[in-house]
């Protein structure tokens, strides 16, 4: 008697063919946890999350006691990340910022891709010979600056204030009362933005060793850059292309002067105006109004201000910036710390 032919549909196949993959992709993932242990140092939202100040609404802060590297998965940096009791990238307690220059800002001021010691705020303590504090933290704007501000313990206050002010992305028509009045889903850890790729950086070892290998290998960037699964760097981008300049620094620069009423009238306060990228490596005439417009706002608010564009572009573009984004080089930090120092220097009570 022949045994019963047995036919496999292709429902079937299939089904065997998943359950493979997942069986696949469950092992590459156990085996590259192990082999890269370093994975996870690519997601940011391991050292930030957000934070709601009462009067001020919502606002990005370090995770209290996070002690750690973070690593671009372009290669760019791998930099030590330490975040205090007080959820600032600073190793002393807060209690430690009175009497001290304070840095306001975000990602810029924060040190994002360099270390404590190359950050402009440690640049201007070194060359100032008095110690600074820095109140920063990546994602947020000029709203978020007052809140930083406003979580500082009532009993600490600053000796002078510099607020770092990003052309290309801190100008915008503000309403920091109605921002003040939004508050997050209380269920919501604030940690990160849901997105797919988002929660494959966070959870995934193998979705990052294959983000780090095909980022690294030109012909593999140039692929992903051309179909727009990535950005190309440094990509032209303002968003104030036909808005009204004039309307938007002037909405800026009076919730800058709302920042400095929150402290003391004698306590010098200064904004160090981040020239725009564009504007340095090619002299972007669309960025060179903002910059003129944002000055001229800030002289008539009567707001003191360091624009140190001339020493940026003499240094250079690639110089003073990260291969592939934005942010600062340790000589960008240098350049714009060593500009501060120089207005502190005119300005701080000996």
């Amino acid at each position: 008697m022949s045994e019963p032919e047995i036919r496999i549909t292709w429902k079937g196949r299939l089904v065997a063919l998943l359950i493979g993959a997942v069986f696949l992709a469950g092992a590459s993932e156990l085996v590259v946890r192990i082999v890269y242990p370093s994975w996870s140092e690519f997601f940011a939202g391991r050292f930030l999350t957000v934070e709601h100040v009462p009067g001020y609404g919502d606002v990005a802060v370090g995770r209290k006691g996070f002690d750690g590297y973070f690593s671009q998965n372009n290669g760019d940096f791998r930099v030590h990340i330490q975040i205090n009791e007080a959820g600032l990238r600073d190793e002393e307690p807060v209690a430690a910022a009175d009497g001290r220059v304070w840095i306001i800002g975000d990602s810029m001021a924060f040190g994002w891709g360099v270390e404590r010691d190359e950050m402009y705020s440690s640049v201007i303590a070194g060359r100032l010979g008095r110690p600074t504090y820095n109140v920063a933290s990546p994602g947020t704007n000029v709203c978020g600056y007052q809140a930083l501000a406003a979580r500082m313990p009532d009993n600490v206050k600053p000796s002078a204030v510099v607020v770092g002010l990003i052309l290309e992305n801190d100008l915008q028509l503000y309403d920091c009362d109605a921002y003040a009045k939004v508050k997050r889903d209380p269920n919501d850890d604030g940690a990160t933005i849901p997105s797919l790729k988002l929660f494959l950086m966070e959870y995934s070892a193998l979705y990052n060793f294959f983000a780090v290998a095909l980022k690294r290998v030109d012909v593999f960037r140039e692929a992903l850059t051309w179909i727009g699964v990535i950005e190309r760097s440094h990509a032209y981008r303002n968003n104030l292309e036909g808005a009204d300049i004039e309307k938007i620094t002037n909405s800026t620069v009076e919730q800058l002067v709302r920042l400095r009423e929150m402290f003391d009238p004698q306590t010098p306060f200064v904004v160090l105006v981040a020239p725009a990228r564009f504007e340095i490596a090619d002299n972007d005439p669309a960025f060179r109004r903002i910059r003129t417009a944002i000055v001229q706002s800030l002289e008539a608010h009567g707001l003191a201000y360091v624009d140190p564009f001339e020493a940026f572009k003499a240094a250079g573009f690639h110089d003073t910036h990260l291969l592939h984004d934005g942010h600062w080089s340790a000589r960008g930090h240098e350049i714009a710390g060593t500009a501060v120092t120089e207005w502190l220097e005119r300005n701080l009570p000996q």
